[in-house]
C-alpha cells in the first residue's frame, strides 16, 4: 500500500476529530468580535443581558460624542508612516544581509534577531527617555520612530532574499545593474507576497498599538484610534453598546485592508525566473 493511499484511509472519526478541533479554533477566534458586532448594533441599553432588535444610534454616538474623527484620522497616519517605513527600511536592512559578503554579517544577523527576545516592557523607559530628549513628546512622530522597523520585518525580508536563485542575479549584474538598482527593480518585485505579508502585520500591529501612544500622547488632538477608545467605557457608562460600536469602527478599516491585500499573494512570481 503506498503511503499517499493510508494517508487518504485514515479513520474516519480522526478527519471528524481534526475537523472538530479547526472549528473550535475558528469559533476562539472569531466569536468574540462576532459578538462584539452583535452587540453593537443592538438598541441603546445599559445592561447586555438581552439581545433583540437593530440600530445604528450606537455607531453615531460613538462617532459624535465620542468624537472619534481625528483620532481615527491621527491612526491612519501614523498606521501609513509605520507601515510603510516598516516595509521599506527592513527590505532596505535585509539586502545585504542576504545577498551581500562581508565580515560579522552572521553575527550581526545573530544579535538582530536576539533583540526579538526583548519584551516590549523592558524597552519602553529608555525609548521614552530618548523621545523626551529629542523634544518629541506628544507629538505623532513619538508614535512613529522608535517601531519604524522591526527585527521580524528585517528577518522575513532576509528569508525571502535567499530563495532567489543567484542566477537572476548575476543576469541583472551582467546588464549593467548595481545593488541598489537590482534590490529596486528585480529582488522586490519578486518578493512582492513576502512584503505584503510584512505589510498586513505592520499595519494590524500599529492600528491596534496602545501601550505605547497612551504612554507618548497627551493631547486629545494627537490621540489615536485605541487610546480614544479606551475612554470611551468610561465615558458611555450608561451605553456600553456604543463603547462596542465603536470598537467595530476602528475594527473595519484594518478588515478591508486584509481583504485587498490578499491579491498581493501571488507565489507564481518567480515561476520562469530562472529557465532550466
Amino acid at each position: 500500500m503506498r503511503s499517499g493511499e493510508s494517508l487518504q484511509r485514515r479513520p474516519r472519526w480522526l478527519s471528524a476529530l481534526a475537523h472538530g478541533l479547526a472549528w473550535l479554533l475558528v469559533v476562539l477566534a472569531v466569536g468574540p468580535a462576532l459578538w462584539l458586532m452583535i452587540v453593537a448594533f443592538q438598541p441603546p441599553r445599559t445592561d447586555l443581558d438581552s439581545v433583540s432588535g437593530f440600530s445604528l444610534v450606537n455607531f453615531a454616538t460613538a462617532w459624535t460624542d465620542g468624537k472619534l474623527l481625528w483620532p481615527m484620522v491621527n491612526s491612519f497616519l501614523v498606521t501609513l508612516a509605520r507601515a510603510g517605513l516598516n516595509v521599506l527600511i527592513a527590505a532596505l536592512a535585509a539586502y545585504p544581509l542576504a545577498r551581500m559578503k562581508f565580515r560579522g554579517r552572521e553575527t550581526l544577523f545573530v544579535l538582530l534577531l536576539g533583540t526579538m527576545m526583548i519584551p516590549e516592557q523592558v524597552l519602553v523607559v529608555p525609548m521614552f527617555k530618548t523621545i523626551a530628549q529629542l523634544g518629541l513628546y506628544d507629538t505623532l512622530a513619538a508614535v512613529v520612530l522608535p517601531l519604524a522597523v522591526t527585527a521580524f520585518g528585517i528577518y522575513l525580508c532576509r528569508q525571502a532574499f535567499l530563495a532567489i536563485p543567484d542566477e537572476v542575479e548575476e543576469a541583472a549584474r551582467i546588464d549593467g545593474a548595481g545593488p541598489l538598482r537590482i534590490w529596486w527593480s528585480v529582488f522586490l518585485p519578486l518578493i512582492q507576497p513576502t512584503l505584503a505579508t510584512l505589510a498586513i502585520f505592520s499595519v494590524i500591529g500599529a492600528w491596534s498599538d496602545l501601550l505605547w501612544p497612551l504612554i507618548v500622547l497627551q493631547s486629545r488632538d494627537n490621540f489615536t484610534l485605541p487610546v480614544a477608545l479606551a475612554g470611551l467605557m468610561g465615558q458611555f457608562s450608561t451605553n456600553v453598546r456604543a463603547a462596542y460600536a465603536g470598537s467595530v469602527i476602528a475594527m473595519a478599516p484594518v478588515v478591508l485592508f486584509f481583504v485587498v491585500a490578499q491579491r498581493l499573494f501571488r507565489p507564481e512570481l518567480m515561476a520562469g525566473s530562472v529557465k532550466g
